[in-house]
Formats: C-alpha cells, structure tokens, sequence
C-alpha cells in the first residue's frame, strides 16, 4: 500500500489540497479584551484621556503592567511601533541629516521612520540567520561617526548581543531596539528591549500582543518617558493620567516638546490588556511547533535552516530557510505550488518584497554593496507560524514543503 505522501497527487496536478487551515490567521483577541472594549465603546470613552484618573484608564494601566512585565520604570503606548520609533529618534536627538545605523535586512517601516526624521540610514550587513553583523556594524560606525543604532530584530533573529554591545560602547552608540518581532526573547535570560536606552514593540496583528495597530515605548530613563509622552500627545496636564511620571519633570518639559498626536487609544489597551499574561502560553506553543517543523524539514538537500545562538530563547512565531541548490524559476515556482496547496509563504529577496532593502528606493546609499544580506535573503522563504496551529497542522505543513519540493526536482530535473 502506498503512504499517503506517495499517493496524494498534488492540487498542481488536478489533486485537492490537504490542508485544511490558514497558518496566517491572526490571533483572536480574548474574550475579556473584547468585553473592555466594548464597555469602552459603549461608554464613548475611547480617547485615553478622557478617564478622570489613570487608575479608570485602561491605557495607562496597560502600559503600567507591561512596563511591569519588562522590568523596567516606562512604557508608553503609543499608535504604532513607527511612531514608537519616530518619538525615540527624537528623544535622542536626531536631526535632519543625521546617519542612522541600521539593519539592512528589516521591514520597511524602519528606515521609513528613519525617513520621517529627515534622517539618512546606514545599512549594516545581515549574518547567514539573517541578524545584525557585529563586524560591519563596527565597519560602518567607525566609517560614518553615526552615534545612533536603530536595530530591528527581524522576525526574531537575534544577533551576538555580547559583540553588538561591544560596538556599542566602542562608539558610544545610543542604541534603540526595535523589538516589533521579539515579544518574550531572551539573549542570556535578558528580555529584548532592555539592552538598549529605549525599546519598540508593535501591537499590529501578526505580533505577539496583538490589536491591529499600536505600539509601545519602554524605556529605564525618567526623561526619556516624560519625552514620550509629551511627544505622543498629551497636553496641558494629561500626563497626570500616567503612572510613574515625575511631577516637576513633566511641568519642566509640559510646554518645550511639541505633540504628534501618537498616542494609543482606550479601545487599543483593552484589546492588549489580558494579552500579556498569555505570552508565555503562545510562546510554549510557538517554540513547540518550530522544533517539530525544523526536525521534519531541516535535512532536506535543498533546505538549509540556520540556528540561532545558544545563548537565544526565541519567541518562534514564524520559521524561515534558505532554498539552496535551486533556480530562481524553480525556487519562485517553489513559493507559487506552497500558495496553491494553502500554505502561502514568500521569498524575502524576490518580487518586490517590502524586507529587500534593494526595494527602497528612498534610501540612496549601499543599494550594490551589501553582498552578504544579498545571499541572505536571496532564495530565503519566510513561513508563518500562528498559534493557533496544531501539531497536526504542522505535519501537514512538514509533508507538504516536502511533497512540492520532490514535485518541482522531477518537473525541473533539479
């Protein structure tokens, strides 16, 4: 008797899928978020500062406790992780003209913000698991005198924070970490977003906490909190309705930093609110689900899966690899078949993708002379992973990355 990956005929073949679930659906928002918010709504108080008193408002709660979460004194939320961003680069004092130390494998939301302070980014190699070279991030801070890193976690991938570190303090880098992909990772126990002067996490609905759109600004330093805030939007004396601020700080500064209208919104908090203490279950899940993927996959010839450090706990969300041995036509018809068969994935370095930096056209500098993040995202397929999916659903994945993979060698004689 055939097994069922010998007798299953592809959807590209006139068969029918086997997969019987969306591995890109986004989490739900628990049923207690969803009653806060609907009391909110009910209530019409949905501004942050409409509640009379923090203690009422479910913004400044929630910052509170996920400032608790982090271990550190601040955390402000604001609309988005861009703007998170945007308030940081200004807290540090970039000007119009600066240069911005940055990852050159991200999302084009970060050198966007870098952008949006009329700044000019400077765009540091990715290593093999697609995070920050520590070797050209000292390459490029001694070339440039640039006193600002802006580092993205990028899907995780955390880098040698030790070297990282290292630079930094060689140069005397104000570091700003931009943990949008990095909810609950550790580099030697430390949590992301604590090695640095100021973290950025995004709340947009593939993340770890998850409202659509929002993000959060931590921070240990006094100043740069009342900044935030101030920054953010709040007004005359509305940051009384935030925990953990100095009263003499704020009516220093009240009138001396203008207000972007960033901040998060009553009906954001109370998605987020019963999130945090759900971090560690998805994560369990997640770190579960990657390790069975990876022990599926990973001696394939034609995939080659890099590890992250040991001293790494990852969050997992999401599993990328590199398509070794393959054309560009085969490794593209590659990614098509996954999207017939129900598990949509994508090539960071081909069709346009907003990660390949070679797509930003706003960003002049280095578009022919990062050659490693060239090879690193070039034939490296980027797969979601939510939580929703079971064990199952992972096998399904698992036989089905193999079943397209053994189809386009006999197509293709590859």
């Amino acid at each position: 008797m055939e097994s069922p990956k010998q007798s299953r005929k592809l959807v590209a073949e006139g068969g029918e899928s086997i997969v019987d679930f969306d591995n890109k659906a986004f989490k739900p928002i628990p049923q207690a978020g969803i009653d806060l918010a609907v009391k909110a709504m009910n209530a019409g108080v949905m501004y942050r500062y409409q509640p009379k008193t923090k203690e009422a408002s479910l913004t400044a709660a929630f910052e509170h406790n996920f400032a608790k979460y982090m271990g550190l004194k601040h955390a402000v939320g604001t609309n988005s992780c861009g703007s998170a961003m945007f308030i940081a680069l200004n807290i540090v004092g970039v000007q119009p003209g600066d240069t911005i130390l940055t990852n050159a494998f991200t999302f084009h939301a970060v050198p966007s913000v870098i952008e949006h302070a009329r700044a000019i980014p400077v765009l540091v190699e990715s290593n093999r698991e697609w995070a920050m070279d520590p070797e050209d991030l000292d390459k490029k801070a001694t070339e440039t005198g640039a006193k600002v890193l802006l580092m993205s976690y990028m899907r995780g991938h955390v880098p040698d924070m030790d070297a990282i570190m290292e630079v930094v303090d060689k140069h005397g880098l104000i570091l700003i970490e931009d943990c949008a992909h990095a909810y609950a990772t550790l580099w030697n126990g430390q949590l992301l977003g604590t090695f640095g002067e100021i973290g950025c996490f995004s709340t947009q609905s593939s993340k770890g906490l998850s409202a659509g759109e929002g993000g959060i600004f931590v921070t240990n330093d006094d100043e740069h909190a009342a900044r935030a805030v101030l920054y953010a939007g709040s007004y005359e004396r509305l940051w009384m309705k935030h925990y953990d601020l100095d009263a003499d700080l704020m009516d220093r500064l009240q009138n001396q930093v203008p207000g972007y209208s960033m901040r998060m919104q009553e009906v954001t908090a109370a998605m987020l609110t019963p999130q945090i203490d759900r971090l560690a279950t998805i994560k369990q899940i997640h770190v579960e689900n990657w390790n069975l993927l990876h022990s599926l996959i990973h001696d394939h010839p034609n995939i080659e899966i890099p590890m992250p450090l040991a001293q790494v706990d990852p969050f997992c969300d999401t599993m990328q690899f590199h398509l070794v041995g393959l054309s560009r036509d085969v490794a593209d018809r590659f990614i098509d078949l996954m999207k017939e068969e129900g598990i949509p994935m994508q090539i960071f370095g081909a069709r346009r993708n907003a990660r390949d930096y070679r797509q930003w056209e706003y960003v002049k500098a280095h578009q022919d002379e990062l050659k490693d993040t060239i090879a690193n995202i070039e034939f490296a397929c980027d797969l979601s992973m939510q939580p929703h999916l079971t064990q199952d659903n992972i096998r399904v994945m698992g036989q089905v990355i193999l079943d397209v993979l053994a189809y386009i060698a006999e197509q293709s004689g590859q």
